[in-house]
């Protein structure tokens, strides 16, 4: 009887490995800075600012496929 093999889950393996990056360079990178924001000056060590950046990054990659969707939708139920 063979068995079947599952199939490698490349989506998974890719956030784990970029999270895995983000993380040892975030580490690695805990000197204090100063950064603007619209008009707004602030100073954080630039692993809470990396870490952040990175946050806002994933949030916007989780949301806009979403809305997209849901436009897409909408667009379908009116035609």
């Amino acid at each position: 009887m063979q068995q079947e093999k599952k199939p490698v889950n490349w989506r998974a393996w890719l956030v784990g490995i970029l999270s895995a990056l983000v993380l040892i360079v975030a580490l690695q990178n805990s000197q204090e800075v100063s950064f603007e924001v619209l008009f707004a000056s602030f100073k954080a060590p630039l692993i809470v600012v990396i870490l952040l950046a990175t946050l806002i990054g994933a949030l916007i990659g989780y949301v806009a496929p979403l809305v997209r969707r849901h436009h897409r939708e909408e667009k379908q139920h009116r035609s």
